[in-house]
């Protein structure tokens, strides 16, 4: 040993003495912690040989939510420099309503489990504002589902905030399957869900969300009243129409509720219908790419489905069918059927009476209910001593199409010529006549007056 070393040996005994004396007298304070955490590739090495990076970035830090906590209220130091392994306080210390209800939920995977931790979702040391979140966080373990999110409509940005974050629809620590009936996804629960926005009409308004307060005319259908009456999980709600991530506008190829996909995510549940309705004449319509074709939303508005069995849905469906078919609802009002209907009964034929619901088919087509050699089969539904003379009625004719009804023209004609001409000359015989009369009534108090 030199005599540099000797001299300078007390000095240094003396520094750690003094320096742990001066921890020792009072609290370890942040400027401490980072002074060797804020050094960057400050790092160690597992048991396992894995390397951990020890670096804490200060101006991040500071700006965290814990940003005016001190280190030691979450790590176990007691004097610097300190052990290797520090122990580390649970969260719920200080967050004991959040941990309560993390523990139920689907993520609390336990130690060593497969859930996940606060830090995944929070951060460690960087832990931010619940506001200042964004649905990006749950990627890192969910990405193929984010990515479907963000191809929807949800995840449009608006005034720097995503309208629907995956915490809106699934809560926050309390996220549970959407089996449990806890669940703000379960079946019983999704309208509900969905209702915080699409039945608040401050955001209705705000994002000019078309369909209006949806909710409330969804709860009032028969999928709605099945959910909440009868608690059927089987009924359509929100998510089986709309998908549950990847939600789109009905104007989008690509959604559920795209005019030509609308047949299909119907007859997941209505299957049968949905093959009758494809072999339809309207269902080939939409098939070949005819936007304006009727397909289920036409006839069955979306949130407001309503039983095919009320009467208030089998008098506006004949109007339904009059925005496509003015000439034939014209036509079908001058028939005995259609003064009645019009008057609001339906004992009588209507649209679908006789021309079918689903399977509507034209006339020409030997399946048709309307072909020539089905159409006493159907009169007969209602009038069961219906012959085939009764069945060549012609329901639809029109009086003034000479070209495809000469017979029905020539009397409509005949009879018009025949009102006219008889009206005409008993009207110019009443103003002939009239003058005359007061002529003679003048003469008859003259007379009158003379005699006295």
């Amino acid at each position: 040993m030199n005599v540099k070393t000797t001299l300078c040996l007390p000095l240094i005994v003396v520094g750690l003495f003094l320096c742990t004396s001066i921890y020792a007298a009072g609290p370890i304070t942040n400027d401490e912690c980072l002074g060797c955490h804020g050094e960057k590739g400050l790092e160690k090495t597992t048991k396992a040989g894995k390397k951990v990076s020890l670096f804490v970035d200060v101006s991040r830090f500071k700006n965290s939510v814990h940003g005016g906590s001190q280190c030691v209220n979450c790590h176990d130091v007691k004097e610097v420099p300190h052990p290797e392994s520090v122990k580390v306080a649970a969260c719920d210390s200080c967050h004991k309503d959040p941990a309560g209800q993390f523990k139920g939920s689907v993520h609390a995977g336990g130690k060593g489990g497969s859930g996940a931790r606060c830090q995944d979702c929070h951060g460690h040391h960087d832990v931010q504002k619940p506001k200042s979140l964004t649905a990006a966080v749950c990627s890192t373990c969910h990405n193929e589902t984010f990515s479907e999110y963000r191809t929807g409509v949800h995840a449009r940005i608006a005034e720097g905030r995503e309208i629907a974050s995956c915490w809106s629809c699934h809560g926050s620590h309390q996220v549970y399957k959407k089996s449990d009936p806890r669940s703000s996804m379960y079946p019983l629960n999704l309208p509900r869900t969905c209702s915080v926005c699409h039945g608040n009409p401050e955001i209705v308004k705000k994002y000019k969300i078309p369909a209006g307060d949806v909710y409330k005319l969804y709860m009032d259908s028969i999928h709605g009243r099945a959910i909440t009456k009868s608690g059927l999980l089987v009924s359509a709600n929100c998510s089986d129409c709309h998908g549950a991530h990847a939600i789109k506008p009905h104007t989008d190829p690509t959604s559920k509720i795209y005019w030509k996909n609308v047949s299909h995510t119907c007859g997941k549940c209505h299957a049968g219908t949905e093959s009758v309705f494809s072999g339809s004449i309207h269902g080939s319509a939409v098939a070949s790419g005819n936007e304006k074709a009727p397909h289920c939303a036409t006839c069955h508005p979306p949130h407001q489905v309503a039983s095919v069995e009320s009467k208030a849905w089998v008098l506006d469906i004949i109007r339904e069918c009059g925005t496509c078919h003015a000439d034939l609802l014209k036509s079908y009002r001058h028939t005995y059927h259609g003064k009645v209907t019009a008057l609001g009964f339906t004992r009588v034929a209507k649209c679908v009476d006789c021309h079918g619901s689903h399977d509507i088919l034209p006339a020409y087509d030997p399946r048709s209910s309307i072909a020539p050699k089905h159409r006493l089969e159907t009169c007969t539904k209602c009038h069961p001593g219906a012959n085939s003379n009764f069945a060549r009625f012609i329901v639809h004719a029109d009086y003034k199409d000479r070209l495809h009804y000469p017979g029905l023209y020539y009397v409509w004609l005949f009879m018009t010529i025949l009102l006219v001409g008889v009206f005409g000359f008993f009207g110019i015989h009443a103003l002939l006549w009239l003058p005359r009369s007061w002529i003679d009534r003048i003469r008859r108090r003259r007379g009158k007056r003379q005699t006295r």
